[in-house]
């Protein structure tokens, strides 16, 4: 589906290059044979061997499957589409048991939709395509994008060792020296 989105993405923009980052030998084995059944070699295609942070970088937008590869998006402000499939009983158990109407986790951090999200039947080639298109077009879009995903970073970033350091110090500005060297004996 990702390489016939890309068709479908030259066919309006044809000086667009793909990256596609891939996490392991086995996928990207997988994937280079589907570009040879699918007759795609010519497809301006960048096969990368992992490196998604560096791809995501460059990327004016991403098809993203949905997981923690949306939240690595997000983080890094690359603007995106989500898409997922799976077997049609999978998604009809997962959809009546979904609590949330989107599944996407910088929708699901936001509480709202700001990603685009193409599941299931609707996650053609056509409409990825024209999805990822609209997304280049409009650059108010994309910013209101990008700056929710820089305040989903900063809500995320906690600093987390100077919260540990001031959740501590107080009990230890209260521990007399005498105690503190007790359970530094007790811990050796």
């Amino acid at each position: 589906m990702f390489i016939e989105t890309a068709r479908e993405i030259q066919k309006v923009l044809p000086g667009a290059h793909f990256l596609v980052p891939l996490a392991s030998w086995e996928t990207r084995q997988q994937f280079e044979a589907a570009l040879h059944r699918q007759d795609a070699l010519q497809l301006p295609i960048t096969v990368l061997f992992g490196h998604a942070e560096l791809a995501l970088t460059a990327a004016d937008v991403a098809l993203v499957a949905s997981g923690t590869a949306t939240l690595e998006a997000a983080l890094l402000k690359c603007p995106m589409v989500i898409t997922y499939r799976m077997s049609g009983l999978t998604y009809r158990l997962m959809k009546r048991k979904a609590y949330l109407p989107y599944v996407g986790l910088p929708n699901i951090l936001a509480g709202e939709f700001i990603v685009p999200e193409l599941l299931q039947d609707d996650a053609t080639a056509k409409n990825l395509a024209q999805a990822l298109i609209n997304l280049l077009n409009h650059e108010r879009v994309r910013e209101h994008m990008v700056a929710r995903f820089a305040d989903m970073h900063r809500h995320l970033k906690q600093n987390n060792a100077a919260r540990v350091a001031d959740a501590i110090l107080p009990f230890l500005q209260r521990t007399p020296a005498s105690a503190m060297a007790r359970g530094a004996k007790a811990l050796a």
